[in-house]
């Protein structure tokens, strides 16, 4: 009898350990569409070029840490860090003749485009449904980054040897901030349920007065991406 009895306890007392197991699951489930989240997004930015100083427009890639929701999941905030790459620019001066000597100079410079972001975001359906607007304004920082390589070339004539000549080579490269400061920004998007903790993005953002040194990178940026929700 005895053993009978301790075999049934120990089964009740399984059974209650999946029962916590399996509430505890669905609880984490039901909350996973509220917590704190990453999202990783791509699309594109429109800006002034700071070398034709036209529009251009450019590929962004952007990473986002986001808050749990607040207020009836109506609120939550969103720290982010993107970037563009601005290309590539080469030139070259060469056939300098100085001192007696040929001097050849030349130069890469890579630009690129980085900013790091802080916004408030507001969902004013929350969560209910599959499809979630949300409207959000912020503060970002932005440096404009110039990573440049240079190659020097001095060609001399040997003064042991008339008639030979002798070239030297040098080289430099370092990364310099061309332009960087705070600028405000607005945004709106809307989110679409793929799963409890999953959702699609599309996103409009819009930065204003994102300039300094003469260079200006306000605009328009429209991206796509995914969110997941822990």
């Amino acid at each position: 009898m005895k053993s009978t009895r301790s075999a049934g306890r120990q089964q009740r007392t399984t059974v209650a350990w999946k029962g916590i197991v399996i509430l505890l699951g669905i609880t984490s489930c039901a909350l996973a569409g509220n917590g704190p989240g990453v999202a990783f997004k791509v699309g594109v930015q429109t800006f002034e070029s700071p070398v034709s100083l036209e529009d251009t427009t450019r590929t962004r890639y952007e990473m986002e840490l986001a808050s749990q929701l607040f207020a009836n999941d109506r609120l939550d905030f969103a720290l982010s860090v993107g970037g563009s790459s601005l290309g590539e620019h080469k030139d070259a001066d060469s056939g300098v003749f100085e001192d007696d000597a040929v001097w050849e100079l030349y130069s890469t410079d890579e630009l690129s485009l980085i900013d790091i972001r802080l916004a408030a975001r507001l969902h004013p359906l929350g969560q209910e449904g599959p499809i979630r607007p949300y409207l959000g304004a912020g503060v970002g920082y932005f440096w404009f980054l110039d990573s440049w390589k240079d190659r020097y070339y001095e060609t001399i004539e040997d003064p042991d040897f008339p008639g030979t000549y002798i070239t030297f080579e040098d080289r430099d490269e370092d990364t310099e901030t061309l332009g960087d400061g705070f600028f405000p920004f607005v945004m709106a998007g809307v989110n679409v349920a793929i799963h409890d903790n999953a959702e699609l993005l599309f996103e409009f953002q819009y930065d204003i007065e994102k300039e300094d040194s003469g260079f200006d990178f306000g605009g328009p940026i429209y991206m796509f991406g995914a969110r997941f929700r822990f």
